[in-house]
Protein backbone atom coordinates (compact mmCIF):
# COMPACT_ATOMS: atom_id res chain seq x y z
CA UNK A 1 0.00 0.00 0.00
CA UNK A 2 2.79 2.39 0.88
CA UNK A 3 5.28 1.70 -1.91
CA UNK A 4 3.94 4.82 -3.59
CA UNK A 5 5.34 6.86 -0.72
CA UNK A 6 8.78 6.62 -2.32
CA UNK A 7 8.25 9.74 -4.38
CA UNK A 8 10.67 12.61 -3.92
CA UNK A 9 7.87 14.62 -2.43
CA UNK A 10 7.34 12.05 0.31
CA UNK A 11 10.97 12.22 1.33
CA UNK A 12 10.71 15.82 2.48
CA UNK A 13 12.01 15.97 6.02
CA UNK A 14 12.54 18.74 8.52
CA UNK A 15 16.09 19.03 7.20
CA UNK A 16 14.70 19.71 3.74
CA UNK A 17 12.68 22.54 5.17
CA UNK A 18 16.01 24.30 5.58
CA UNK A 19 16.28 24.36 1.77
CA UNK A 20 12.77 25.70 1.40
CA UNK A 21 13.49 28.45 3.91
CA UNK A 22 17.08 29.69 3.63
CA UNK A 23 16.44 32.30 6.30
CA UNK A 24 15.63 29.63 8.87
CA UNK A 25 18.93 30.19 10.66
CA UNK A 26 17.79 33.60 11.76
CA UNK A 27 16.02 32.81 15.00
CA UNK A 28 14.18 36.11 15.04
CA UNK A 29 12.32 35.02 11.90
CA UNK A 30 11.01 31.80 13.44
CA UNK A 31 7.71 31.73 15.32
CA UNK A 32 6.92 28.75 17.52
CA UNK A 33 3.80 27.34 19.14
CA UNK A 34 3.01 24.21 21.12
CA UNK A 35 -0.08 22.72 22.69
CA UNK A 36 -0.39 19.35 24.37
CA UNK A 37 1.59 16.83 22.29
CA UNK A 38 2.22 18.88 19.11
CA UNK A 39 4.44 21.77 18.17
CA UNK A 40 4.59 24.06 15.14
CA UNK A 41 7.35 26.24 13.73
CA UNK A 42 6.94 28.81 10.97
CA UNK A 43 9.65 30.72 9.16
CA UNK A 44 9.26 33.30 6.41
CA UNK A 45 8.58 30.65 3.74
CA UNK A 46 7.43 27.50 5.52
CA UNK A 47 5.54 25.92 8.40
CA UNK A 48 6.23 22.52 9.96
CA UNK A 49 4.27 20.47 12.50
CA UNK A 50 5.84 17.67 14.54
CA UNK A 51 4.95 15.63 17.63
CA UNK A 52 6.78 17.00 20.66
CA UNK A 53 7.77 13.75 22.39
CA UNK A 54 8.37 11.35 19.51
CA UNK A 55 8.95 13.09 16.14
CA UNK A 56 8.48 10.06 13.89
CA UNK A 57 6.67 12.13 11.25
CA UNK A 58 6.18 15.71 10.21
CA UNK A 59 3.87 17.86 8.14
CA UNK A 60 5.51 20.69 6.23
CA UNK A 61 4.25 23.29 3.81
CA UNK A 62 5.99 25.98 1.82
CA UNK A 63 4.50 29.47 1.80
CA UNK A 64 6.37 30.37 -1.39
CA UNK A 65 3.97 31.44 -4.11
CA UNK A 66 6.23 29.63 -6.57
CA UNK A 67 5.62 26.28 -4.87
CA UNK A 68 3.46 24.15 -7.14
CA UNK A 69 0.56 23.48 -4.78
CA UNK A 70 1.24 24.78 -1.29
CA UNK A 71 -0.17 21.59 0.18
CA UNK A 72 0.92 19.93 3.40
CA UNK A 73 3.55 17.28 2.71
CA UNK A 74 3.84 14.26 4.97
CA UNK A 75 7.28 12.83 5.70
CA UNK A 76 8.18 9.84 7.84
CA UNK A 77 11.34 9.40 9.84
CA UNK A 78 11.56 5.66 9.14
CA UNK A 79 10.09 5.67 5.67
CA UNK A 80 12.33 2.84 4.41
CA UNK A 81 10.84 0.46 6.99
CA UNK A 82 7.23 0.95 5.86
CA UNK A 83 7.20 -0.91 2.53
CA UNK A 84 5.09 -3.70 3.97
CA UNK A 85 3.47 -1.76 6.76
CA UNK A 86 0.54 0.55 7.38
CA UNK A 87 -0.31 3.81 9.09
CA UNK A 88 -3.44 3.73 11.18
CA UNK A 89 -5.44 6.08 13.36
CA UNK A 90 -7.19 4.47 16.32
CA UNK A 91 -6.85 1.11 14.57
CA UNK A 92 -8.28 2.23 11.21
CA UNK A 93 -5.85 2.12 8.27
CA UNK A 94 -5.08 5.55 6.86
CA UNK A 95 -5.36 5.84 3.09
CA UNK A 96 -3.10 8.44 1.51
CA UNK A 97 -3.18 10.07 -1.89
CA UNK A 98 -0.61 8.84 -4.38
CA UNK A 99 1.54 11.95 -4.30
CA UNK A 100 1.44 12.13 -0.48
CA UNK A 101 0.46 15.78 -0.60
CA UNK A 102 -2.46 16.63 1.65
CA UNK A 103 -4.45 19.72 0.78
CA UNK A 104 -5.68 19.78 4.34
CA UNK A 105 -4.89 16.94 6.79
CA UNK A 106 -8.43 16.67 8.12
CA UNK A 107 -8.02 12.94 8.62
CA UNK A 108 -5.55 13.64 11.43
CA UNK A 109 -7.85 15.91 13.42
CA UNK A 110 -10.46 13.55 14.80
CA UNK A 111 -8.39 10.66 16.14
CA UNK A 112 -6.56 10.05 19.39
CA UNK A 113 -3.49 8.07 18.33
CA UNK A 114 -1.58 7.66 15.07
CA UNK A 115 0.33 4.39 14.87
CA UNK A 116 2.86 3.26 12.26
CA UNK A 117 3.03 -0.53 12.00
CA UNK A 118 6.25 -1.92 10.52
CA UNK A 119 5.13 -5.40 9.52
CA UNK A 120 8.51 -6.63 8.33
CA UNK A 121 10.22 -5.42 11.50
CA UNK A 122 7.57 -6.79 13.83
CA UNK A 123 6.92 -3.65 15.84
CA UNK A 124 5.03 -0.36 15.74
CA UNK A 125 5.41 3.17 17.05
CA UNK A 126 2.91 5.96 17.45
CA UNK A 127 2.12 9.46 18.58
CA UNK A 128 -0.75 11.14 20.36
CA UNK A 129 -2.81 13.48 18.19
CA UNK A 130 -3.79 15.61 21.18
CA UNK A 131 -3.07 19.24 20.31
CA UNK A 132 -2.70 18.88 16.56
CA UNK A 133 -5.83 20.95 15.90
CA UNK A 134 -4.51 23.94 17.80
CA UNK A 135 -1.05 23.63 16.21
CA UNK A 136 -2.56 23.41 12.73
CA UNK A 137 -4.83 26.40 13.30
CA UNK A 138 -1.86 28.41 14.48
CA UNK A 139 0.17 27.44 11.40
CA UNK A 140 -2.72 28.23 9.06
CA UNK A 141 -3.03 31.65 10.69
CA UNK A 142 0.71 32.27 10.40
CA UNK A 143 0.51 31.69 6.65
CA UNK A 144 -2.62 33.78 6.25
CA UNK A 145 -4.80 30.87 5.18
CA UNK A 146 -7.40 30.79 7.92
CA UNK A 147 -9.78 33.04 5.98
CA UNK A 148 -9.53 30.64 3.04
CA UNK A 149 -11.01 27.91 5.24
CA UNK A 150 -13.99 29.75 6.67
CA UNK A 151 -16.26 27.04 5.31
CA UNK A 152 -14.40 24.50 7.44
CA UNK A 153 -15.65 25.10 10.95
CA UNK A 154 -12.84 23.08 12.44
CA UNK A 155 -10.39 25.77 11.47
CA UNK A 156 -12.37 28.97 11.55
CA UNK A 157 -10.59 31.55 13.68
CA UNK A 158 -13.53 32.70 15.73
CA UNK A 159 -13.46 36.05 17.48
CA UNK A 160 -15.18 35.40 20.80
CA UNK A 161 -17.42 37.80 22.66
CA UNK A 162 -14.65 39.52 24.61
CA UNK A 163 -17.10 41.34 26.89
CA UNK A 164 -18.74 38.06 27.86
CA UNK A 165 -15.38 36.41 28.51
CA UNK A 166 -14.29 39.37 30.61
CA UNK A 167 -17.44 38.98 32.69
CA UNK A 168 -16.73 35.26 33.07
CA UNK A 169 -13.23 36.08 34.29
CA UNK A 170 -14.69 38.59 36.73
CA UNK A 171 -16.80 35.85 38.33
CA UNK A 172 -13.69 33.72 38.82
CA UNK A 173 -11.80 36.66 40.30
CA UNK A 174 -14.58 37.47 42.74
CA UNK A 175 -14.66 33.86 43.91
CA UNK A 176 -10.87 33.79 44.34
CA UNK A 177 -10.69 37.19 46.01
CA UNK A 178 -13.76 37.13 48.26
CA UNK A 179 -15.78 39.60 46.27
CA UNK A 180 -15.08 42.67 44.11
CA UNK A 181 -13.02 45.62 45.24
CA UNK A 182 -15.10 48.81 45.48
CA UNK A 183 -14.84 50.92 42.34
CA UNK A 184 -12.51 48.51 40.55
CA UNK A 185 -14.98 46.97 38.12
CA UNK A 186 -16.03 50.30 36.60
CA UNK A 187 -12.42 51.27 35.89
CA UNK A 188 -11.18 47.90 34.67
CA UNK A 189 -9.27 47.92 31.39
CA UNK A 190 -10.56 45.89 28.47
CA UNK A 191 -8.75 42.70 27.41
CA UNK A 192 -5.67 43.52 25.34
CA UNK A 193 -4.56 41.79 22.17
CA UNK A 194 -1.25 39.94 22.35
CA UNK A 195 1.03 41.04 19.54
CA UNK A 196 1.11 38.40 16.81
CA UNK A 197 -1.86 36.51 18.27
CA UNK A 198 -5.11 38.17 17.16
CA UNK A 199 -7.14 35.22 18.44
CA UNK A 200 -6.09 35.84 22.06
CA UNK A 201 -6.42 38.57 24.67
CA UNK A 202 -4.70 39.07 28.02
CA UNK A 203 -6.69 40.47 30.93
CA UNK A 204 -5.59 41.65 34.35
CA UNK A 205 -8.16 41.96 37.16
CA UNK A 206 -7.26 43.49 40.51
CA UNK A 207 -7.77 41.14 43.45
CA UNK A 208 -6.42 43.05 46.44
CA UNK A 209 -4.45 46.15 47.39
CA UNK A 210 -2.23 46.92 50.37
CA UNK A 211 -0.04 49.83 51.43
CA UNK A 212 2.64 49.18 48.81
CA UNK A 213 1.59 46.01 46.96
CA UNK A 214 -1.22 44.80 44.75
CA UNK A 215 -2.32 41.37 43.61
CA UNK A 216 -4.02 40.73 40.27
CA UNK A 217 -5.52 37.69 38.62
CA UNK A 218 -4.25 37.49 35.03
CA UNK A 219 -6.14 35.56 32.37
CA UNK A 220 -5.85 34.54 28.76
CA UNK A 221 -9.08 34.81 26.79
CA UNK A 222 -9.69 33.15 23.44
CA UNK A 223 -11.73 30.67 21.41
CA UNK A 224 -12.52 27.29 22.93
CA UNK A 225 -10.28 25.00 20.90
CA UNK A 226 -8.92 21.48 21.29
CA UNK A 227 -9.76 21.33 24.98
CA UNK A 228 -8.43 24.81 25.81
CA UNK A 229 -10.79 26.74 28.05
CA UNK A 230 -11.86 30.17 26.74
CA UNK A 231 -10.84 31.72 30.09
CA UNK A 232 -7.67 30.38 31.70
CA UNK A 233 -4.76 31.46 33.86
CA UNK A 234 -2.09 33.28 31.88
CA UNK A 235 1.18 32.57 33.70
CA UNK A 236 3.19 29.47 34.63
CA UNK A 237 6.34 29.13 36.72
CA UNK A 238 9.62 27.36 35.98
CA UNK A 239 8.02 24.01 36.83
CA UNK A 240 5.08 24.58 34.51
CA UNK A 241 2.66 25.14 37.41
CA UNK A 242 -0.03 27.79 37.18
CA UNK A 243 0.67 31.20 38.72
CA UNK A 244 -2.82 32.61 39.29
CA UNK A 245 -1.76 35.87 40.92
CA UNK A 246 0.85 38.43 39.91
CA UNK A 247 1.94 41.61 41.68
CA UNK A 248 1.05 44.05 38.94
CA UNK A 249 -1.43 46.86 38.42
CA UNK A 250 -2.70 46.54 34.89
CA UNK A 251 -0.77 45.63 31.76
CA UNK A 252 1.11 48.33 29.93
CA UNK A 253 3.42 48.36 26.92
CA UNK A 254 4.46 45.12 25.26
CA UNK A 255 1.66 42.60 25.82
CA UNK A 256 4.08 39.73 25.15
CA UNK A 257 5.62 40.39 28.59
CA UNK A 258 4.20 40.46 32.10
CA UNK A 259 6.22 42.04 34.92
CA UNK A 260 5.42 41.30 38.56
CA UNK A 261 7.01 43.29 41.42
CA UNK A 262 6.35 42.46 45.07
CA UNK A 263 7.91 44.56 47.84
CA UNK A 264 8.89 43.04 51.17
CA UNK A 265 8.31 46.43 52.79
CA UNK A 266 7.63 50.01 51.77
CA UNK A 267 11.28 51.02 51.66
CA UNK A 268 11.75 48.69 48.71
CA UNK A 269 15.05 47.25 49.95
CA UNK A 270 13.69 43.69 49.77
CA UNK A 271 11.55 42.47 46.90
CA UNK A 272 10.81 39.81 44.31
CA UNK A 273 10.67 40.82 40.66
CA UNK A 274 9.50 38.36 37.97
CA UNK A 275 9.22 38.59 34.20
CA UNK A 276 7.01 36.29 32.14
CA UNK A 277 7.24 35.99 28.33
CA UNK A 278 4.45 34.74 26.08
CA UNK A 279 5.52 31.59 24.21
CA UNK A 280 2.45 31.15 22.02
CA UNK A 281 0.36 29.41 24.65
CA UNK A 282 1.23 30.77 28.11
CA UNK A 283 3.31 33.41 29.82
CA UNK A 284 6.35 31.45 30.98
CA UNK A 285 8.64 32.61 33.77
CA UNK A 286 11.76 34.04 32.10
CA UNK A 287 13.55 35.71 35.01
CA UNK A 288 13.21 36.02 38.78
CA UNK A 289 15.29 38.55 40.74
CA UNK A 290 15.20 38.56 44.55
CA UNK A 291 16.59 40.69 47.34
CA UNK A 292 15.38 38.99 50.51
CA UNK A 293 17.48 40.96 53.00
CA UNK A 294 15.51 43.91 54.35
CA UNK A 295 18.71 45.68 55.39
CA UNK A 296 18.38 49.15 53.83
CA UNK A 297 20.57 47.95 50.97
CA UNK A 298 19.47 46.95 47.49
CA UNK A 299 21.59 43.97 46.43
CA UNK A 300 19.40 41.75 44.24
CA UNK A 301 20.31 38.31 42.91
CA UNK A 302 19.03 36.40 39.89
CA UNK A 303 17.56 33.16 41.22
CA UNK A 304 15.97 32.04 37.93
CA UNK A 305 17.32 30.95 35.59
CA UNK A 306 19.91 29.39 37.87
Amino acid sequence: MFTRLKSATAMLTLAAVQVIAPDLARAQDIAQFHHKQWQAKCGPDYCALTPRAHPILSLARSNDSGHDSGNWVLSLRNREMLDEGVIQIDGAVLDLSEDVEITFPEVLLDGDTLEIVYAAEGFSEGVSLAGIKAALLWAEDQQGRVEDRVEDRKLTLHQPDWVALQAEARKITEEMCDGPLPGVLDNEAAPQEIEGHPELRVLSQLCWTAAYNVGSQVYLLGPELDGVAPVRGAAIDEEGAAVPELALWGIQGDTRMLDSFYKGRGLGDCFTQESYRFDGFSYVLERRVVDDACDQKIIPHVVWPE
